[in-house]
């Protein structure tokens, strides 16, 4: 008894598969086809980057950069420090780019912790250090960016007083400055930010960023 060729069975098969959908399919909304498409060639970018710099050697200044385009991840941390006679060193640590999401999580903890909304403050605590944390972002053909400038993220998170604002009056009585309520200074968020970029990364990242800052200090 001669077998029916099993190959030739799932090769007509898939033949009418194909010539049924044609006939029964819908027709095509081309507008809607062409705004789906659109949608999903929408540009992607996220970019965060945190600038430390220094007054006093031997480091001069570090800067730790990360950045996702369109689902590709890339980061890395530059560090400069003095090797004297007007000589600096610069060390650069670049992780190659990857399609990770490393760098999108890492946002959204920068986000979680306020990074669109706190703001530049006056050099505070212990100045001879200075901050600058960058971040950008384009989604869906919109563009967003954030800069702030800010001195020792620990006193702003521990040690900031708070602000009073007395009006005079010309007539009335003099303010009781003992009774007064002001408002609060104190703001965890910049020092949460800072620590978000110190513990970016993989174990390896981190122990080369750890190796670099100590031959800086040796």
């Amino acid at each position: 008894m001669k077998r029916f060729p099993i190959g030739l069975a799932i090769g007509i098969f898939l033949v009418v598969g194909i010539v049924a959908s044609l006939h029964f399919a819908p027709p095509i909304d081309w507008k809607t086809f062409k705004g789906a498409e659109q949608v999903g060639n929408a540009p992607s970018d996220i970019y965060a980057a945190l600038d430390i710099r220094y007054a006093h050697p031997p480091i001069v200044s570090e800067k730790y950069e990360m950045e996702d385009r369109n689902g590709v991840s890339t980061f890395q941390y530059t560090i400069v420090r003095d090797a004297g006679a007007r000589k600096r060193i610069t060390t650069t640590i670049k992780v190659p780019s990857e399609a990770t999401y490393d760098v999108s999580f890492f946002f959204g903890q920068l986000v979680s912790d306020g990074v669109w909304d706190i703001q530049t403050q006056p050099p505070r605590g212990n100045t001879s250090v200075r901050y600058t944390v960058i971040v950008r972002q384009t989604e869906d053909f919109r563009h967003g960016g954030h800069v702030v400038h800010f001195t020792d993220p620990q006193y702003w998170a521990t040690t900031a007083g708070h602000e009073f604002q007395i009006h005079l009056s010309r007539t009335g009585p003099l303010p009781n400055l003992l009774t007064l309520q002001g408002a609060g200074l104190r703001d965890p968020r910049y020092l949460k930010i800072v620590d978000d970029f110190r513990r970016f990364g993989p174990r390896a990242f981190r122990a080369a960023i750890a190796r670099a800052r100590a031959q800086a200090h040796a």
